[in-house]
């Protein structure tokens, strides 16, 4: 409980500084440039599963919009203008895999398509592969777990293992770990700090 009022500490500072600002939006969309349109399209599709809504433009200047949302046109959108040497800016991109036996069938799928250099991460709230795409931006794929836990008690995940086996370490994880809780509770805490905060 004591982390999370500094927490809320941390969200009172912040929305102190914005009082005349009382925006509240709700996030929607993102682009990339890129440098290979084609490469990035047909891996945002083929193995992310968006689909095409619209094209804007053509040759060297198209811009394609992405979606997998019936309530939203894009949801990502790929644009030229990424120099060929220039680091990616992205820390991640993380999108939610219904459950854990998905997340194992994606990183085996990911596997036999060739997809290398992916990291696996238990974080206790989450259990996250995290997958480079063709220009190197990170991509997060998660599943959320029962809990709440502090963030410096990440580990390694094994893919390989079983649902039951990863489930299992995971409690034990939330066990050792000071500050776990369930997201209930976690929900319930950290509403009481928004509360306080108006």
């Amino acid at each position: 409980m004591h982390d999370l009022r500094q927490r809320g500490e941390a969200v009172s500072n912040c929305r102190s500084m914005i009082t005349s600002f009382p925006l509240q939006p709700t996030f929607s969309h993102l682009g990339l440039y890129v440098t290979d349109l084609p490469v990035m399209e047909e891996f945002y599709c083929k193995i992310l599963g968006f689909y095409v809504t619209d094209r804007l433009g053509n040759g060297d200047q198209e811009m394609i919009f992405l979606s997998r949302s019936l309530q939203e046109h894009h949801q990502i959108v790929l644009a030229p203008g990424r120099l060929q040497t220039a680091a990616s800016t992205i820390n991640q991109i993380s999108f939610e895999i219904d459950s854990l036996n998905g997340l194992i069938n994606a990183f085996q799928g990911l596997v036999s398509k060739g997809i290398s250099d992916m990291q696996s991460m238990n974080h206790g709230g989450s259990w996250s592969l995290y997958v480079p795409d063709p220009e190197r931006n990170t991509i997060e794929l998660f599943v959320r777990t029962n809990w709440y836990v502090p963030p410096h008690a990440t580990t390694s995940l094994d893919l390989n293992h079983s649902e039951v086996n990863i489930f299992e370490q995971t409690k034990q994880l939330v066990n050792r770990t000071p500050g776990s809780m369930t997201w209930e509770l976690w929900r319930e805490e950290f509403q009481e700090i928004m509360n306080q905060s108006h």
